[in-house]
């Protein structure tokens, strides 16, 4: 079941899991990796570990999880760049998704919740990410929270 326009700031979710799209030398300074980092500061330097000992590449899958939390799991779909604002494409989210879906059956979650994956610093249109997103995961028992419009101060209602 996936629920759509749900209005708030995904760090705030109740959801077994909060996924990002980021990039694979993410620096967690805008969009969602800020929020995610604001509210999990441990998060920045396990990824900067992770990737000493793992480099990520685009179209890949990170997970962490702090204690008791929500995971974070991280959706490599954009390219790295010097500036740090690498955009995304359609192939990576598509595979990042398909990883995802694994992620979540093999992990039996019973929810996640996505933000506009690709649609900021990723700069793709959302009528193109939004078809990916129901192709891999629409058909799962788990419950997929789609945040579309951010409002960092509020919490979205997903049931």
């Amino acid at each position: 079941m996936i629920k759509e326009a749900l209005v708030g700031n995904i760090v705030y979710s109740k959801s077994d899991a909060i996924v990002q799209g980021i990039a694979p030398d993410e620096d967690f300074s805008r969009g969602v990796a800020l929020s995610v980092s604001q509210k999990h500061p441990g998060i920045v330097e396990d990824f900067e570990q992770y990737r000493a000992t793992t480099p990520p590449s685009p179209g890949g899958l990170w997970a962490w999880r702090n204690g008791a939390g929500p995971r974070v799991v991280s959706l490599f779909i954009r390219e790295p760049a010097a500036d740090h604002r690498g955009k995304a494409r359609l192939e990576w989210i598509d595979q990042t998704l398909a990883r995802l879906r694994e992620f979540i059956r093999e992990n039996q979650l019973k929810s996640v919740a996505l933000p506009k994956l690709g649609t900021g610093a990723g700069d793709l249109d959302w009528r193109d990410v939004k078809p990916l997103i129901q192709k891999h995961l629409g058909d799962l028992p788990a419950k997929v929270y789609l945040y579309t419009i951010f409002n960092p101060v509020i919490e979205g209602v997903e049931d």
